[in-house]
């Protein structure tokens, strides 16, 4: 079985060549950088939680919520694997979490190198602009799996893939569930592509039994 995430339709065969340029660049549609422009109408951050399971980062993320407005509040952005999960939120509500964190037995935290609070409603700004580039493009049927970090299940429907394409951008990334599916369909061999070694670090916390090939850079 293959193991394929949204990012890889970019390069699947079953995208036409107009799929294939707008997944790289609807970015900056109608001239203007959409994700961009959503992390400039709010002041957000994203934070990585190290040595907590996902309950307890949530329980985290309420604790902060508590004591900041709605405009600050976080939430849970990545689902990495067990013990690292991203937040995502204003930067009040960030900090918050940064300064609760150890009395909730977090190993510590991490300030991303991020732009704004990816993967939650701080993003809603650029999901319409992505839908109307979705909406005059052609996406067949692929010939493969698609595995959405949505909801971490196989798509081969256009119109849904289209759907969860627009959804995720304000929905937090299940690549821990996603993996998970993978292991559960029979994955018996993947392969990174790219330097580092991060996935293959991540499935095998998931499954030590997992064989993971890097390819390089």
């Amino acid at each position: 079985m293959s193991c394929v995430s949204n990012q890889a339709l970019r390069v699947a065969e079953n995208f036409s060549s107009i799929a294939l340029r707008m997944v790289s660049s609807w970015s900056s549609l109608e001239g203007k950088p959409c994700m961009q422009d959503a992390a400039d109408a709010a002041s957000s951050a994203m934070v990585s939680v190290i040595g907590l399971d996902s309950d307890k980062v949530q329980m985290l993320c309420d604790a902060a919520n508590e004591e900041v407005g709605d405009s600050e509040k976080v939430q849970i952005a990545n689902y990495l694997c067990p013990g690292n999960y991203a937040v995502s939120g204003g930067v009040k509500g960030i900090e918050v979490v940064e300064a609760k964190a150890k009395s909730f037995k977090a190993r510590m935290t991490v300030r991303l190198a991020v732009a704004g609070a990816f993967h939650t409603s701080f993003m809603e700004p650029a999901v319409s602009r992505l839908e109307t580039a979705l909406a005059a493009t052609q996406i067949k049927i692929p010939r493969i799996p698609v595995i959405s970090n949505v909801d971490a299940q196989p798509h081969s429907d256009p119109d849904t893939i289209k759907k969860i394409l627009a959804c995720q951008v304000t929905s937090p990334v299940q690549w821990e569930l996603t993996v998970k599916t993978l292991l559960e369909k029979g994955l018996k061999k993947g392969y990174e592509l790219g330097p580092g070694k991060v996935i293959a670090g991540i499935v095998k916390r998931l499954d030590k039994t997992a064989a993971i090939e890097n390819g390089g850079a």
